[in-house]
């Protein structure tokens, strides 16, 4: 680990955020790539989300590396209050005029800020955001491939290593195509943007009411309604590394995933209808009632008569359900 001092606070400052969460065999190794990284006005705001593991001994063992390197290291540990809480809580403390997050099991590329602030510091006020993409790595970060039809490592051939590669390959669209990435339209077919590769406008997460407590798609719900007034930058190349193990969000919270995702989309129903974004809405809809088949199958009932009133939802559905019996 590097202790030296990396401080020039003739650049912007960047409030760097770990909300850390149970994670204490990662946690020293995201803080040391926040302690690496070349630029050199940084912010780190800890906070532990009330882990029952080691973390929080793990954190105070790096507290004076971080003091050294860092123009301001604050961190706490309270009571267990979710991530989108925990996320406005550390919205709430940074002073930076860049806001950056990183989970604490992932790890930040050293170039990560500085190439992304210098990407979002040459384009005008249009651009809220600027991304990255990410790199995949196991428990003991090596990298690795996943199999996009079953989540798994698999080889070379058969796998991709890239993030947005992964979750972009099924969409009607090119992500490397400034016009489309990060839009409202793209993104309202789900989030594909990775949570560890960004740089964002701290006011401009302020002006959008930051994010919802209790959600847990507070990175869609982000992504939604910056993309509504603002553009998304994007720089075709790894800046973190994401770590995919048994314990991510996306297979421990399924169900809580398509719950919070409904909720979400069907309060962005009015404005997706006034964009002329029928048809993409009542797709996303179908996606995410058909996934409640295995979650919870009382609310799938709820949702089909909901919506069996509605002759797009019905069709789509049943184009739906058509293509996945083909399949089989």
């Amino acid at each position: 680990m590097e202790n030296e001092v990396k401080r020039d606070e003739s650049l912007p400052l960047v409030s760097v955020v770990v909300p850390c969460y149970n994670h204490e065999k990662y946690v020293k190794e995201t803080i040391e790539s926040v302690i690496n990284q070349t630029y050199k006005n940084i912010e780190l705001i800890v906070i532990d989300d009330g882990s029952k593991d080691g973390s929080v001994e793990v954190i105070k063992h790096m507290i004076s590396a971080c003091e050294q390197r860092f123009l301001r290291f604050e961190f706490r540990h309270r009571e267990n209050k979710g991530l989108s809480a925990t996320l406005n809580e550390m919205v709430d403390w940074a002073e930076g005029k860049y806001f950056t997050g990183c989970a604490s099991d992932d790890i930040l590329l050293p170039f990560k800020i500085s190439l992304l602030v210098e990407k979002l510091e040459s384009l005008d006020e249009n651009y809220a955001v600027a991304f990255g993409d990410a790199s995949f790595i196991d428990d003991n970060s090596n990298e690795v491939f996943i199999d996009r039809k079953t989540g798994e490592y698999t080889s070379k051939e058969q796998g991709s290593k890239q993030f947005l590669k992964y979750y972009a390959s099924e969409r009607d669209f090119d992500y490397r195509d400034e016009n489309l990435f990060g839009s409202y339209k793209t993104l309202l077919a789900g989030n594909y943007l990775p949570a560890m590769s960004y740089v964002i406008k701290l006011d401009k997460i302020r002006e959008v009411g930051a994010w919802t407590s209790g959600n847990t798609i507070e990175d869609w719900e982000m992504w939604l309604k910056l993309s509504k007034d603002y553009k998304f930058a994007y720089i075709d190349e790894p800046v973190a590394l994401y770590r995919w193990h048994d314990s991510n969000t996306c297979k421990t919270m399924k169900f809580e995933l398509v719950r919070d995702s409904l909720q979400l989309l069907e309060e962005e129903k009015n404005y997706a209808f006034s964009k002329g974004y029928k048809s993409a809405f009542y797709a996303t809809l179908v996606n995410l009632v058909i996934q409640l088949r295995i979650h919870n199958k009382t609310m799938l009932i709820k949702k089909l008569l909901q919506y069996s009133i509605n002759p797009v939802f019905v069709y789509l559905f049943v184009l739906k359900l058509i293509h996945k019996i083909k399949k089989y």
